[in-house]
């Protein structure tokens, strides 16, 4: 066996190999020692570095490395006998050869092979990158290493920033979360990719309730912080990698790239990459603010790292320029993630509340109230408008708020006031039970309008209603709490402003307060409502009375449209009731309120009735708004609810209620009307309902009762503004209004009149043969129809007379028949009995008085045709005014017939004209007399002038006709 002084360089370097191979670096050591000529430093760190198994315990080798790289063997060892049978066979070109082919490993990892290291940094790192890559046991690193950390900056900065956190993450603090990433990989992590590798297993476990320790605030402080402390290496790493051949920039425009946009304090303008780690904070703020305000409420930024006490003693951190800018950025980064939650719940609001409590500690400002604060304890924002002004539709995007300008999370009192205020704002909306979160609320505020603002109230106000359990107290703080959402505490000084500058600033001030009073009085909250807006009987300053009567009439109306059924004593039409009763007080002489009251009135009588419309629908009080002509609904009273005619007074009184009702339009406001145009309607009204009554009783057969309407409640003797009006209008064609509203009041009444006059009972006629003439009920029934046709005369305009006298003469007909019928009848029964009589006799029977005139009485006068009068008039006429035309008539062969007529007329005429009652029967001439006598030559050719049918010679009208002043006039003269 050859002694190792006699081998060659070649053969010791191959002998070197052989022993390394098989880790036995005692030889290797003895080797070396023995044969320094033959290992050079570099040379003998690559032969450990290649063939040295990286499972080999580093204790082993570590120190050996550092007696190699410095030419400096201090450690005492006992010499190991080197065997030197491997190579004593091979010659020394076949050494060399082998040597040659060894392709030992360079000594420089390619990560820093342009560092300007000391040879065990170099090998050092190298080894770690081996042990890694071939073996996965990491946790080797540090026991290779540790020994060195004093001797190189470079090293330690090195190992802190790449072994450490990749140790933590995979052995320490997610041992069985499997493994993160090569050494060599980790080593290449750049920018905000980095950061989602260092803290992606934070993110995805799951935090311990019990534990109070936040994962990533420890991941922050544990790992990523020690990898930002690399940050200087990665810098330097990335300029010298563009610099290398092939790269398509220099080093000032790779510097440049790095660089910031702005200039932080000290002129340092490299991004941090702490920068990065707060855009990933806000970034993830959106989805989870729960794990980033847990992040920011245990970990105090970037001063708060932990090295694992690797960073030596004289370790002094960042520089303070440096430090100092990050720590704004930390707390805009805070302000940012607050901006960018969009979590509406509780608990959200609260963790950004304890946010805000950490930046005020933070930023030396006074600490937020309570969550739990009333209103007046809350921040105002009187001072802060500015910040509101200088907002723009940009600001709130995520990619805009950690910019160094941001209006809104540029860490400064004013932000920080008005990033308050939003908190709170979210945590009273959640309250009122409309939860949003800070980001929602912040674009709610600036980019919302109006409508939009007004749509949230209504929710707001309608869950409110809603509430089971929403009392006076709770109402008083729901208002005050919309105020201050409005007003964000603005000064007093400024209450009467028409805007605000809250969330609902958008929202005129009396219109917000109109919504309140809406929903106060929807959910019962009557006495609230007037305490706040009517406090002594003053309305406030931004409702007026006008407002608050709007607003209560409002209410009734919803109630009222959604009643199903019109009785006040139950359903939403109490509800209706029991809100006017409560506010009638205040507004007692308003013309809005007593027609609304009519209105209540009218449906609640109408809900005694049965009513259905067409189709099948039943009534709802709706259809009285809707409808165009409501009064016109009591006729479905009548048609469908039999004998209902008979309570013509509360029918009556339902039609004036709905007239007084029709100055609400459906929607509730006022239509102007004066008191006299209201009565007017309301006189028209109740003779629509006679009419519509008279109707109905005919209808169902009732004769008397459609003869009682008519001539106790249509007889125009009972209205004298009307018989006044009916005895002028022929004589003018006024068309005023006065004039058509009693056209229109006249017709109801001659048409009601017409019908009743008109109308033949069945039963009228059968009569018996034994009733006498003046007890006939048929005869009784014929002289109220005529009666009835005569005022339907008196009323009717000129163009309806034909008709009217049309039913007269129909009428006049049955009479004459069924008088024709009695006195066949009387005679039958007088001939029966005068033969039955004992020792009777014939006789010539002595001419005797009509039996028109024998059955009336001392008081009472027979009923006389129209055309009766006529004719007998006429024929007097004739023998007055044309004596010749009499005389030749006379002399004809029809002399006689027509004497006979004349003369009968005549009698006829007296008899009828005479009046028992009277105290001066023979010497007083009635005026309806002397038109009997008058009336032929006066009417020009029959019945012509009367009906309008033919012009009257102006003298003969005022010779003859000269006490009338119109044909109504004279006839009702005429028919007295």
């Amino acid at each position: 066996m050859a002694s190792i002084p006699e081998l060659s360089p070649a053969h010791c370097v191959l002998l070197a190999t052989h022993y390394a191979a098989e880790s036995n670096v005692d030889a290797v050591r003895t080797l070396s020692l023995a044969r320094p000529d033959a290992f050079a430093p570099d040379v003998l760190l690559r032969i450990i570095l290649t063939f040295l198994p990286e499972s080999a315990e580093p204790s082993a080798y570590n120190i050996y490395a550092q007696e190699v790289a410095s030419r400096l063997y201090l450690e005492q060892r006992e010499k190991t006998e080197v065997d030197t049978t491997p190579v004593k066979d091979l010659s020394s070109s076949q050494a060399r050869k082998r040597v040659d082919k060894l392709h030992l490993l360079p000594l420089a990892h390619a990560s820093c092979a342009d560092k300007d290291l000391d040879l065990l940094t170099t090998f050092l790192i190298h080894r770690a990158y081996r042990i890694d890559a071939e073996t996965g046991l990491l946790a080797l690193i540090p026991q290779l290493v540790d020994p060195f950390l004093d001797r190189s900056e470079y090293l330690r900065a090195w190992f802190i920033s790449n072994v450490l956190p990749l140790l933590r993450l995979d052995f320490e603090y997610y041992p069985h979360a499997g493994s993160t990433a090569s050494l060599e990989s980790f080593t290449d992590l750049r920018g905000p990719q980095s950061i989602e590798i260092l803290v992606g297993k934070a993110e995805a476990a799951e935090q311990d309730p019990s534990s109070d320790i936040s994962l990533l605030a420890r991941d922050l402080r544990g790992i990523v912080g020690p990898w930002v402390y690399g940050f200087d290496q990665r810098r330097e790493r990335r300029i010298q990698d563009s610099m290398r051949p092939g790269a398509s920039t220099g080093r000032g425009a790779a510097e440049q790239n790095y660089k910031g946009a702005d200039p932080t304090p000290g002129a340092v303008n490299d991004r941090h990459d702490w920068e990065h780690v707060y855009a990933w904070m806000v970034r993830k703020a959106s989805q989870r603010f729960d794990l980033i305000s847990d992040a920011f409420e245990h970990w105090d930024g970037p001063q708060d790292v932990d090295l694992g006490g690797y960073e030596g003693p004289d370790y002094q951190g960042l520089d303070e320029d440096i430090l100092q800018h990050l720590r704004l950025r930390y707390a805009q980064a805070a302000f940012c993630s607050v901006y960018s939650a969009e979590s509406n719940t509780r608990d959200t609001v609260e963790a950004a509340h304890g946010l805000l409590v950490r930046l005020a500690d933070l930023m030396e400002f006074d600490p937020p109230p309570d969550l739990a604060s009333s209103v007046e304890m809350l921040p105002k924002v009187a001072d802060h408008t500015s910040v509101l002004n200088k907002s723009s539709a940009i600001i709130l995007q995520p990619d805009t708020l950690l910019n160094p300008d941001h209006p809104l999370t540029v860490p400064t009192l004013e932000t920080f006031s008005l990033l308050q205020i939003f908190v709170y704002s979210a945590y009273i909306l959640a309250d009122l039970g409309q939860p949003i979160s800070v980001n929602n609320l912040a674009k709610f505020r600036f980019h919302s309008d109006e409508d939009d603002q007004l749509q949230m109230v209504s929710k707001i106000l309608k869950g409110l209603v809603n509430h089971p359990k929403a009392d006076e107290e709770l109402w008083r703080s729901a208002r005050n709490k919309l105020i201050w959402l409005w007003n964000w505490g603005m000064d007093p000084g400024e209450q009467h402003a028409a805007t605000g500058p809250g969330v609902f600033g958008k929202i005129e001030r009396f219109s917000l307060e109109k919504e309140i009073l809406i929903s106060m009085i929807a959910n019962g909250q009557f006495q609230l409502a007037i305490d706040t807006f009517i406090p002594d009987g003053v309305p406030r300053d931004h409702l007026q009375y006008q407002d608050i009567e709007d607003c209560v009439l409002s209410q009734v109306m919803q109630y009222y449209d959604n009643a199903s059924n019109g009785n006040v004593t139950r359903g939403t039409m109490k509800k209706a009731l029991d809100v006017m009763t409560a506010f009638q007080p205040y507004f007692s002489d308003s013309p809005a309120f007593l027609s609304t009251e009519a209105l209540l009135a009218a449906t609640h009588s109408l809900s005694f009735y049965s009513l259905t419309l067409q189709h099948g629908v039943p009534f709802k009080p709706v259809n009285i708004r809707i409808s165009e002509d409501p009064v016109s609904l009591i006729s479905k009273v009548l048609e469908q609810n039999p004998k209902s005619y008979s309570k013509l007074d509360d029918l009556i009184t339902i039609g004036q209620n709905l007239v007084a009702a029709r100055t609400l339009d459906t929607e509730g406001p006022m239509i102007e009307e004066s008191i006299v145009d209201t009565e007017k309607h309301k006189r028209l009204a109740s003779r629509r309902v006679i009419g519509m009554a008279v109707k109905a009783a005919l209808a169902e057969n009732d004769f008397e009762t459609a003869y009682s309407f008519v001539v106790n409640r249509l007889n125009p003797s009972f209205d004298p503004t009307a018989s006044k009006t009916a005895s002028g209008r022929s004589g003018s064609q006024s068309t005023n209004a006065a004039d058509d509203f009693e056209r229109q009041t006249e017709d109801i009444a001659w048409r009601a009149a017409l019908s009743a006059g008109s109308h033949r009972d069945t039963e009228s006629s059968m009569v018996s043969s034994r009733a006498s003439v003046a007890g006939s009920p048929s005869l009784r029934r014929l002289e109220q129809r005529l009666e009835l046709l005569s005022q339907a005369l008196l009323l009717a305009p000129p163009s309806e007379l034909a008709e009217v006298l049309k039913a007269w003469r129909r009428c006049e007909e049955e009479m004459t028949a069924l008088l024709a019928q009695e006195n066949e009848e009387e005679e039958r029964f007088n001939d029966q009995a005068d033969r039955i009589v004992p020792g009777a006799f014939p006789s010539q029977a002595p001419y005797v008085q009509p039996r028109r005139e024998v059955g009336r009485g001392a008081t009472e006068e027979a009923p006389m045709g129209l055309f009766d009068v006529a004719r007998g008039a006429a024929a007097a006429f004739s023998r007055t005014a044309f004596p010749l035309r009499a005389g030749a008539a006379a002399g004809s062969n029809g002399g006689q017939e027509s004497g006979r007529s004349s003369l009968e007329a005549s009698r006829n005429l007296s008899v009828a004209g005479s009046d028992p009652g009277s105290g001066d029967e023979g010497n007083r001439v009635r005026k309806r007399d002397m038109v009997a006598n008058a009336v032929t030559g006066g009417l020009a050719s029959g019945l012509g002038w009367v009906l309008g049918e033919f012009p009257v010679p102006q003298k003969l009208y005022v010779s003859v006709f000269g006490p009338f002043s119109s044909r109504a006039n004279m006839l009702q003269v005429l028919l007295q």
